[in-house]
């Protein structure tokens, strides 16, 4: 009998969020296409998206599905082991659709300096630092290694002497919300 493969929490819900904004309605097969679910499992993975400040769905019938409602606030009255859970998940969404980068080699780089036009170039490092200003060295890092792990590719470059990632490994859009929820988009006849 073949063993249940288990994903870590964070991981799984992270997943949930890529696969939720892919889609105008996410339906429960789609979903269940990426990782085993269930639907009581589903339910508390999207009550932490949303309690997250990431994303709030709601369901389809007709659609069979789940479609983006809003982006709520965090919810800064969840219990203190509960909140920093939360607070890891709303920072890694973030960074799974914010994260910037300048792809410049460090030769470009000291060509343009001995040119005269010295400037700033952004790293993911940078970007990382601009999104959520004061946390540790150490904490950026494992949130870079929890990426990773996901297939994202956020890394160190030797050769250029900063960290970069592979934009085609970072192509998550949350599609844009609607302005108003008609009756045909909630019945899936759209």
């Amino acid at each position: 009998m073949k063993e249940k493969e288990t994903m870590p929490r964070l991981e799984r819900q992270l997943r949930l969020y890529e696969v939720i904004c892919r889609y105008d309605i996410a339906q429960f097969s789609n979903i269940c296409e990426v990782f085993p679910y269930n639907k009581r499992l589903l339910q508390r993975d999207l009550a932490d998206l949303r309690e997250a400040g990431l994303v709030s769905v709601k369901y389809s019938r007709k659609g069979k599905g789940y479609f983006i409602t809003e982006i709520p606030e965090f919810n800064e009255k969840a219990a203190p082991c509960k909140k920093a859970h939360l607070k890891r998940l709303n920072r890694l969404g973030r960074l799974m659709t914010g994260l910037e980068n300048e792809d410049i080699p460090l030769w470009e780089k000291k060509d343009n300096e001995a040119d005269g036009d010295v400037r700033e170039y952004f790293t993911a490092k940078d970007s990382y630092n601009r999104m959520f200003p004061g946390l540790s060295e150490r904490t950026r890092q494992r949130d870079f290694e929890v990426l990773r792990n996901m297939g994202y590719q956020v890394f160190y470059d030797p050769v250029d002497h900063c960290f970069s990632w592979d934009e085609d490994s970072f192509v998550l859009v949350c599609r844009p919300l609607r302005e108003e929820i008609d009756d045909d988009f909630v019945d899936g006849t759209w």
